[in-house]
């Protein structure tokens, strides 16, 4: 019942308030296909140091990528959790999968590889009214599983800080410590108990903290992070990362 009144309410919605597309607000439009376009990309980023994640990213997070995901992420323009689950299936495609063909171990079926979205505080999550990278992770661990991976979603990861957004203008110095210690890992989650590899899926990459935190995290518990899925990074490659180059 729920479900129909939010759909009718929805419907109400549109007829008295059309919607434009969420990056260039051309009308009638979710995500059109040119702003659709700008998330078609394949970026690898390593990030250095220890310990080492690798980054899969579809766009640049700028212009008008950015107003997409901020609308999608702080404004709760959940229309959006569709073209946005599409973007980051096609990275897995083209980023993530070829890199997991060198570790022939994660098609033998004797583990699972638990697909965990990167935790938002427990203050964010009430101010948008839902864990926003959720979709994202299931679409990711679908892509996985259509290639022969035994891939759960998890939700093994906790982020105890306060609600402060996550981009911001600070260095990556500062940035580490506000999150140091602030991810830890719920070890009763049933998927992540079964799990002995982990990839981590998120909207945006800026410094790399967080996703070095839940790298740090894991690593603890003993479970290899394979790497990470996101939207858009906000570092623009001084060279050519394209993941088919």
């Amino acid at each position: 019942m729920r479900h129909a009144w939010r759909g009718a309410i929805d419907a109400v919605r549109d007829v008295l308030f059309p919607r434009g597309c969420a990056g260039c607000d051309m009308p009638d439009a979710v995500l059109c296909e040119d702003c659709l376009d700008m998330f078609s990309g394949c970026r690898e980023r390593i990030l250095g140091g220890e310990p080492m994640v690798r980054v899969w990213s579809a766009a640049i997070y700028q212009g008008l990528v950015r107003h997409a995901v901020l609308g999608w992420k702080d404004h709760d323009d959940v229309e959006l959790d569709a073209p946005l689950m599409h973007v980051v299936v096609e990275v897995t495609k083209h980023g993530l999968l070829p890199y997991l063909d060198r570790e022939a171990d994660v098609y033998t079926g004797n583990g699972v590889v638990a697909v965990i979205p990167v935790p938002s505080s427990p203050a964010s999550i009430r101010r948008r009214g839902r864990y926003h990278t959720l979709p994202l992770a299931y679409a990711v661990a679908s892509a996985l599983r259509s290639d022969g991976i035994n891939a759960r979603v998890s939700r093994a990861l906790v982020h105890t800080a306060g609600g402060r957004k996550s981009v911001q203008q600070i260095s990556p110095t500062q940035r580490m410590q506000r999150i140091s210690g602030r991810i830890v890992v719920d070890a009763c989650d049933e998927a992540y108990g079964a799990c002995d590899k982990v990839v981590l899926v998120d909207d945006i990459v800026t410094t790399g903290a967080t996703l070095k935190e839940c790298t740090y995290a894991l690593r603890r518990q003993g479970v290899n992070v394979l790497g990470a899925v996101v939207l858009a990074d906000a570092v623009v490659p001084r060279y050519d990362d394209d993941c088919n180059g």
